[in-house]
């Protein structure tokens, strides 16, 4: 069975790495900004200047993904920690 050390370390990994893909969201969204084409009726599509290897950073699924993975990291961070004080709460009654 794996530690609850562990157990919070590796939550708090997947939390930065959640955080790194949200970092290089935002670097390529502010180096290659995106382009709003209207044609004459009132729908406009929106295009990223971003090189065609760049081109999946710059899409919702990828913010997405990297809020999940923050938010994940940090859902177990945390019960990870309750555990530990619900493990500390039971060996002070005993």
């Amino acid at each position: 069975m794996m530690s609850l050390e562990t157990l919070a370390r590796s939550g708090a990994i997947m939390s930065s790495a959640g955080v790194a893909l949200m970092v290089v969201f935002v670097v390529v969204l502010l180096s290659f900004p995106v382009t709003k084409n209207c044609g004459e009726s009132e729908k406009c599509s929106y295009h990223s200047t971003a090189p065609g290897e760049l081109q999946s950073v710059v899409q919702p699924s990828f913010l997405a993904i990297s809020l999940i993975t923050i938010s994940a990291g940090v859902l177990i961070l945390r019960f990870s920690r309750w555990l530990e004080s619900k493990k500390s709460e039971n060996d002070t009654k005993h």
